[in-house]
Parts: structure tokens; C-alpha cells; sequence
């Protein structure tokens, strides 16, 4: 049996500490896949409530998981999109022309230009592999200490920062690479 797989039995049989378990994994993951989905038009809290919403939907469709059909990542990753699909179009996001949207220095090009840098990045960290990408998101984008991330991804304090400090220069790689290919 996977740790997956008992993750997801304990859950089903509403064991204390398992979804706390599962949030500890997975909340780099969701919160990737839910601000992909939004991250470009919606508030941090937002995303922080639907990160929320997608573990408790977790939780209470637990029963509904079958390890057969896919991952607890790839499940999650699901509930986790579909949630963030349905915040957007809850949002009425036809607002009034106000002198902020004219604004000449609040262009679309802009906006379409740092939402496309932000995939590039992310698309890029992602190649990093794990743990080295799960470490990345903790620290850039969840801005977990480090002290922290080591606890949770059971890894030494120095191995985390050496991971840090490695994962910058492979990064910066990476990057260079995807702009030469353009």
C-alpha cells in the first residue's frame, strides 16, 4: 500500500491528524494548480480560500477516491482546478471603466506579459524536480522558513538551503534555455 494510499484510508475512516497530513504535502501542489487557474485576476485571499476549500472538499469526498482511477495528487489536483473554475466564474468579472482600467500605465500587455512570465517560472521550477520544486514553492511562494520546509519534507536544514542554492543556478539555466528557444 502506497502512502498515498493510506493517507487516503485514514481520511476515509475520518482519522485525527491525517487530513493535516495530506495538507502538509499537497498545499504547494494545489496552490500551484489553483493559481494557475486564477492567480492572474483573483486576491491572494482568494486563492488562500479556495486552497482551503479544495482540502475540506478532500475531505468530505473522500469516499469517491479510488487509487485505481489516479493518484491522491492527481485527484486533488482535479478537485483543486474545478474549484478554482467555479470561484472564477462566481466572480462577476465585468467591472465598470473606471479611470484605473484607462489608466495608460495599467495596460493588458502588461498584464498578459507578467501572467506569462509567472507560467515560464513556474513551468521552470517544475522541471526542477522534487523535491528541489516542492522546496522552491514552499520558500518563493509560500514563504515557509526554511526551518520549517525541513521539518515537513524530512530533510536536514543545510541539505534544504544547499537545495536552495543549487536549484537557483539550475533555474537560472533553465531559464536562459526556454529564452534562447524562443
Amino acid at each position: 500500500m502506497t502512502e498515498d494510499e493510506k493517507l487516503m484510508r485514514d481520511i476515509k475512516r475520518k482519522r485525527y491528524g491525517s487530513l493535516e497530513k495530506v495538507i502538509d504535502i499537497y498545499t504547494p501542489y494545489v496552490g500551484t494548480v489553483i493559481y494557475n487557474v486564477i492567480g492572474s485576476v483573483m486576491t491572494k485571499q482568494d486563492m488562500e480560500e479556495v486552497i482551503s476549500d479544495a482540502f475540506v472538499a478532500l475531505w468530505r469526498s473522500a469516499d469517491k477516491f479510488d487509487s485505481k482511477k489516479g493518484s491522491l495528487r492527481t485527484y486533488l489536483g482535479t478537485i483543486a482546478r474545478n474549484l478554482a473554475k467555479n470561484k472564477l466564474a462566481s466572480q462577476n468579472m465585468h467591472s465598470e471603466l473606471t479611470e484605473n482600467v484607462i489608466d495608460p500605465h495599467n495596460e493588458p500587455y502588461d498584464k498578459i506579459e507578467r501572467h506569462e512570465e509567472r507560467e515560464t517560472l513556474i513551468k521552470a521550477i517544475n522541471e526542477l524536480g522534487e523535491p528541489d520544486s516542492e522546496i522552491f514553492m514552499r520558500y518563493y511562494y509560500y514563504d515557509e522558513k526554511i526551518s520549517y520546509i525541513s521539518k515537513i519534507i524530512d530533510m536536514p536544514v543545510n541539505t534544504v538551503k544547499t537545495k536552495l542554492a543549487r536549484g537557483r543556478v539550475r533555474l537560472k539555466g533553465i531559464l536562459q534555455r526556454s529564452n534562447n528557444d524562443e
